[in-house]
This record gives structure tokens, sequence and C-alpha cells, in this order.
């Protein structure tokens, strides 16, 4: 069994999880609260934003030019292309775009991408990229599984996300093949412990993903110490 098909199996349990939260079958039904709408694309606003830059820590550790192409290409597309997603939450959220996209880092999303900045502060290649494969992972799956029970109909307000994240596999420079061979690549040079770092980074990015989810249904922030926009 190749790296990363233990990593897939091995982050199951926690997709079966995020297949049965209420975001994700409320994307499927076509009905979610418009709080939890805004919640989810302000913060993922912000997620993506250290994405781009983890990717860049990525381009950093690479050794190759056809590896930094993969990573620059992922960079273009979150800046280029992933807007479209948000613009269809936000269409049947009644809000503008521009207005979501000066939010205070919820705590989940905190954590999510220290998570990533850790990865890419103290790991080689492989850990970075361990850590951000969950993403768009688990977006294939929900949309693919979307499609396979015929949820992207007309009627469905959120067929444009569905149909976007499920026409990614489609594409011949899809990413996700591309990350996991780097990843079976890159496994070969490490020892069984290094692995098992490498796990232990791509199911916490799993978790980190249902928890997102969550934040947003639940409008998640602060308690106690509530960021203020004017201080930052």
């Amino acid at each position: 069994m190749k790296f990363s098909e233990e990593l897939v199996a091995a982050g199951q349990p926690i997709l079966h999880e995020i297949y049965q939260h209420p975001f994700v079958e409320g994307i499927g039904n076509g009905d979610l609260p418009k709080e939890a709408l805004t919640f989810y694309v302000g913060q993922d606003y912000n997620y993506l934003n250290a994405f781009i830059k983890v990717y860049a820590d990525a381009i950093q550790k690479s050794q190759t030019r056809a590896d930094m192409a993969i990573f620059a290409k992922q960079i273009d597309f979150i800046l280029n292309s992933e807007i479209h997603p948000h613009h269809n939450f936000c269409n049947v959220a009644g809000v503008e775009y521009e207005t979501l996209q000066h939010e205070p880092q919820a705590p989940g999303t905190y954590l999510y991408n220290e998570h990533m900045y850790r990865a890419a502060r103290t790991g080689d290649l492989i850990d970075v990229v361990a850590a951000m494969t969950p993403c768009p992972w688990t977006y294939l799956e929900i949309a693919n599984r979307f499609v396979k029970q015929g949820k992207n109909t007309d009627d469905n307000v959120f067929k444009p996300w569905i149909d976007f994240y499920a026409d990614m596999e489609d594409d011949s420079d899809s990413i996700l093949p591309q990350l996991f061979a780097l990843i079976d690549r890159e496994a070969e040079h490490y020892d069984q412990h290094h692995l098992d770092v490498v796990k232990e980074e791509f199911l916490k990015s799993c978790e980190l993903e249902w928890e997102f989810w969550d934040q947003a249904y639940h409008q998640r922030s602060w308690h106690f110490v509530k960021p203020m926009k004017q201080y930052r």
C-alpha cells in the first residue's frame, strides 16, 4: 500500500463525520442559515490567505521547478478561481463578498492556520504537503458524493459550489493526484517514526476540516477575548 493510501484509509472515519455534519448536509439539501454561510466565507477567506502563504513556503522547500510549478499553480487557483464558491455562498446569503474579507480569525481558523504554519516552520516538504492535502481531498470527496447522490440539481442553490469542486477531479491538471504522488515520492526518504508524524499531521488537518464546518455552523467565535477590528 502506498503511503498516501494509508493516509486516506486513516482519514476515512473523520471524512464520514464530515459527510454527516449539518453544514455539509445543508449544502447537499440546498438549505443553510445566512449566518452560517457568511461566517464560513469570512473565515475561509482568512484560511485561504494562510493557505497561499504555506504554498509559498512549500515552494521554498522544493528542489525542482516541477514541484515549484505545482504550488505556483495552486496559488493562482486560490487567487483567481476559488472565489467562485465564495460568491455562491454570498449570493445565497444576499451579502457582498467584499464585506466579509476583513473578519478576525475565529478560534478554529486560528488553530488550523497555526497547524499549517508550524508544518512549514519545522517540517520538510512532506510535512507541509500532508498538512495541506486534507482540504482539497475532503472537498473533492464531499462534492463527488453529492454528485453521485444527484444533489447537484438546478433547484439546489448550492449547485455551483458542488460543481466547482466536483469538476476538479476532471481537470487534467488536478491538484490532488499531484499532492499524493509527491507524498509517496518523499515518503521513501523517511523512517517509520517520521512517517507516523506525517500521518498525525494529515489527520489533525482532517479533524480541523470538521472543526471548520462546525465553527461556521454555530458561528463560534472567541468567548472571552473578542478581537476588535479597530485594534487590528
